[in-house]
Parts: C-alpha cells; sequence; structure tokens
C-alpha cells in the first residue's frame, strides 16, 4: 500500500516537473499516464486530467509568476476569450455522454479529436521551430501583435480543452507564440496560469457528471509539489531555444502515443 502510494507521488513529481517547465502535460502527457498505467476508459481520463492539471498547475502558476514570465494583463484577456468556449464544450460532452446509445461514439470522437489538436499544434510548432525568425525573442516586434488576432484560434483552443483535456502545451504553446506576442517563456507561464483556471471549469463541468477519480487526481498532484525546487532552477538557467526543442519532443512522443491508442480504439 504504502509502495504503491510513493510510486503514484514519483509519477505526479515528474508530471509536476514537465509541466512547470514546458507547459506541456495537462492532456497530452497525462492522458496518455491515466490510460496506461492506471486503466482509464477515456471520459474518465479526461476529467481527472482537467482536475488534476488544475490542481499541478496552482504552483507551477506561482512559480512562473515569481519569474515575472506572466504578462496579467494580456493573459487575463486570453482568459475571457477562452472560458465561454471551454463550458460549452465541456457540459456539452457530459451532455451526449450521459446517453446510454452515444457513449462509446463520445469516446472515440474524443480520441480523434486529441490526435487531430496535437497533429495541428506539431504542424505550427514546427513551422516556427524551424524559422529562426520566429525565434527571436523581440519584445517590440511581439508585444506590437493586437491581441484581436487571438479571438479565433483562442475559441477553438477553449473547445478542444474543454473536449479533451489537451491544451496547455499541444494547442496553447504554438498559438500564443503565433497569435498573442510572446516569446516562449512567456508562453509557458501564460499557458499554466490560463489553462489552471479553464481546466478547473472544466473539470468541475465533468466532476457534476461523476467521471472524475478525485483520488488519484489528488495524489499525483501532491506528488507534483515535489518537483517545484527542481522546476524554479531550470527555468532559470535553461536557455529558450532549449525549452522549445524539449516541448517539441515531448509534444511529438504524446502524439505517437495517442495515435497509437487511437488506432487501437478503432
Amino acid at each position: 500500500m504504502l509502495l504503491a502510494l510513493l510510486a503514484k507521488m514519483l509519477i505526479g513529481a515528474l508530471l509536476g516537473l514537465i509541466i512547470s517547465t514546458t507547459g506541456v502535460g495537462g492532456g497530452v502527457l497525462i492522458l496518455p499516464v491515466l490510460i496506461w498505467l492506471f486503466g482509464m476508459d477515456t471520459l474518465t481520463a479526461v476529467a481527472t486530467a482537467n482536475l488534476m492539471s488544475m490542481l499541478m498547475k496552482i504552483s507551477s502558476t506561482g512559480v512562473h509568476f515569481r519569474l515575472g514570465n506572466i504578462p496579467l494583463k494580456r493573459s487575463l484577456i486570453i482568459l475571457s476569450i477562452m472560458l465561454p468556449s471551454t463550458l460549452i464544450a465541456s457540459y456539452g460532452i457530459t451532455l451526449l455522454a450521459s446517453i446510454d446509445a452515444w457513449h462509446q461514439y463520445v469516446q472515440l470522437s474524443i480520441n480523434i479529436l486529441i490526435v487531430l489538436a496535437i497533429a495541428l499544434s506539431l504542424f505550427i510548432f514546427c513551422s516556427q521551430l524551424f524559422h529562426s525568425t520566429t525565434l527571436i525573442d523581440d519584445e517590440l516586434t511581439k508585444t506590437s501583435i493586437p491581441i484581436s488576432r487571438f479571438i479565433l484560434p483562442g475559441i477553438a483552443a477553449g473547445m478542444t480543452i474543454g473536449a479533451t483535456g489537451v491544451g496547455g502545451g499541444v494547442v496553447m504553446l504554438p498559438i500564443l507564440t503565433k497569435y498573442a506576442g510572446m516569446n516562449i517563456k512567456q508562453a509557458i507561464g501564460t499557458s499554466v496560469f490560463v489553462t489552471m483556471l479553464l481546466s478547473g471549469a472544466s473539470a468541475l463541468a465533468y466532476g457534476q457528471g461523476g467521471y472524475t477519480d478525485l483520488h488519484l487526481a489528488v495524489i499525483l498532484s501532491l506528488g507534483s509539489i515535489l518537483s517545484i525546487p527542481l522546476a524554479k532552477f531550470l527555468l532559470k538557467n535553461i536557455s529558450e531555444r532549449t525549452f522549445q526543442l524539449i516541448t517539441f519532443a515531448f509534444i511529438l512522443c504524446s502524439a505517437m502515443t495517442m495515435l497509437y491508442r487511437l488506432s487501437s480504439s478503432v
């Protein structure tokens, strides 16, 4: 019993470290872990992942605030754009899943949406990663981008987060750097902060439907606290380019994992 508890907390610590340092994790890494290691079905995994994402990102948000990685005004505008679509998607999924005839199709649809979200983000991220002009930390150029460019991508990202639990790094990072005028560290900090609140709203919707494994979510989230000192050290000492490459590697691994999951369920 004690060994199982320690193993869960260590898994939580690893997930927390990845979320804090890359912005990736809420759905991209947590979903495969819940499905493969803990044997959850897709809908329960999405519900639990949203709650875990919120709990894990509370401490991570504090780290990024102290490091100055979260432009608060712009982050709140982004949150106001994304929140309505996140809630609509979350409550819509729980409503459809409550209908027995639709339950299986809802789970299959979620798997497909997860793979599509990851594939799209990989395309956007690759286009930025291998074009040097998008990697320059030019604050004047980036902050001049009007936030209105973020509205449509933000609504789409909010719906993706609400329906699949995917969004922190896979969806948010590419659109924050491309459409919200942020460098990679600002994008990671803003992604952690905004998706903490969005995941909380989505978790509330799924929790009302009875899909969330509250006990496991709390244990893994407590484990994530163990990684905070290491995450803070890495954020201070690793270059922006290195963060981009690490983030890309995690997104690619998650894409392969969820694609295999989809092929197995069809």
